[in-house]
């Protein structure tokens, strides 16, 4: 939705010839999947998204990988897409308004008939394209491909899979089964909606540590020039355990803080703080409200999904953090803030883009297709629109404290 990643591979040895990574150009339509939904039912809206995803994003990216390796595009001869329901629709230049209204059905779950001239990729004509299968209409084949690559799909337990950024995708399972749902975040994880937030590239401060004094790590080594999702969590969290963000979300003014903290903070036009991390970097109220409201709603989807298998946190057998964020993202941050459960070390992992890497299995050997319905088969979607048990869930994780291993 807000970060589109590739890879160039070798289909006779495996090798990785080039990376790219690049921000989706659909953003400027809205940074969430409804928005974007409803600009594609404007008249030419359809064939703008497509547009701006394709001939903006992935081709460019292509181009630039292909001149990396020295390799010319016509020579690419299979292409494999792992993305959100939305995004694959959008992608594929198909309707999607059925899932933004009820009864939430994708007008399409997988497709095996897609080439590349169909939809203006940059690459060989008759190159075919490989969809990773949806799941339902917010969870799709990005979560597929990553319970592929993971593992998890073939392991006996009961694992947690997240996949968090502008959606939070879940799935809740194992070998056995998925229960999966997927949550509204917002941009702010992806660093967008923040006043000093940015995409995990150069200057962005992914890591913040507190021991008397404030420390961090910015990525690319340079100056601090803003927060990414990670970043965001561990200055929240930090700002809880000092008292700074009350119980309720306020960024406390001055006045109200212990006195170590007082020469960080200055005040808005509605007496709430205003930290400053640095003189560049700084954080607000209303920065804090975007990620209260996009933990409370990972932390009410994943008790809903335990809710629905009869299980505690406690009897989880590990939880598997997917995607960028994931990778630089603290677990006892996040745990902090009340946004993912507090587990023993070992039973957490960051697993990194394991859409890609499911993708690329996809790619690699085009008979895995099999597996990944299968997988898809194998996941029951609950749709969260209107359900009180998640509303209640909600509502109980805005409070900026930890959630229990009940």
């Amino acid at each position: 939705t807000t970060t589109v990643s590739a890879v160039l591979i070798n289909m006779e040895n495996g090798e990785i010839l080039a990376k790219s990574s690049a921000g989706n150009g659909q953003i400027r339509f809205g940074a969430d999947v409804i928005n974007r939904i409803v600009e594609s039912q404007k008249p030419g809206g359809q064939q703008k998204l497509q547009d701006a995803v394709i001939k903006e994003t992935i081709n460019p990216m292509i181009s630039e990988m292909c001149k990396s390796a020295k390799f010319p595009k016509n020579r690419i001869y299979r292409m494999c897409v792992a993305s959100n329901t939305t995004m694959n629709h959008l992608f594929a230049g198909i309707n999607s308004d059925p899932l933004r209204t009820e009864p939430y059905i994708p007008a399409f779950f997988k497709t095996n008939s897609l080439f590349a001239s169909d939809v203006g990729i940059d690459i060989n004509k008759d190159a075919h394209i490989i969809m990773a299968p949806n799941i339902g209409s917010y969870v799709g084949g990005d979560i597929t491909a990553g319970l592929l690559a993971s593992g998890l799909a073939d392991r006996a337990g009961r694992f947690l899979y997240l996949d968090i950024g502008t959606n939070g995708e879940m799935a809740l399972g194992s070998r056995d089964g998925f229960v999966c749902c997927a949550v509204a975040c917002g941009p702010a994880f992806e660093g967008a909606g923040v006043t000093c937030g940015m995409m995990g590239t150069d200057g962005a401060v992914s890591r913040v540590r507190y021991n008397g004094k404030f420390e961090m790590n910015v990525i690319g080594g340079g100056e601090a020039t803003g927060l990414c999702g990670s970043g965001l969590i561990d200055l929240a969290a930090i700002l809880v355990r000092q008292g700074v963000i009350d119980e309720t979300g306020r960024l406390l003014p001055p006045e109200e803080v212990p006195e170590r903290m007082r020469a960080f903070l200055t005040r808005d036009e509605n007496g709430n703080g205003v930290f400053h991390l640095t003189d560049r970097v700084y954080l607000t109220a209303g920065d804090v409200r975007s990620l209260q409201l996009a933990k409370a709603a990972v932390a009410a989807g994943v008790q809903v999904l335990l809710a629905q298998q009869g299980i505690t946190l406690a009897e989880l057998d590990g939880v598997y953090l997917a995607g960028g964020f994931g990778v630089y993202l603290d677990p006892a941050s996040a745990a902090a803030i009340g946004m993912l459960p507090q587990l023993p070390a070992g039973r957490l992992h960051s697993i990194g883009n394991a859409s890609l890497a499911g993708a690329s299995m996809l790619a690699l050997d085009a008979s895995r297709a099999a597996d990944a319905l299968q997988t898809a088969e194998r996941c029951r979607y609950i749709e969260l629109s209107g359900r009180a048990d998640f509303a209640d869930a909600f509502t109980g994780g805005m409070t900026y404290e930890p959630v229990t291993r009940r």
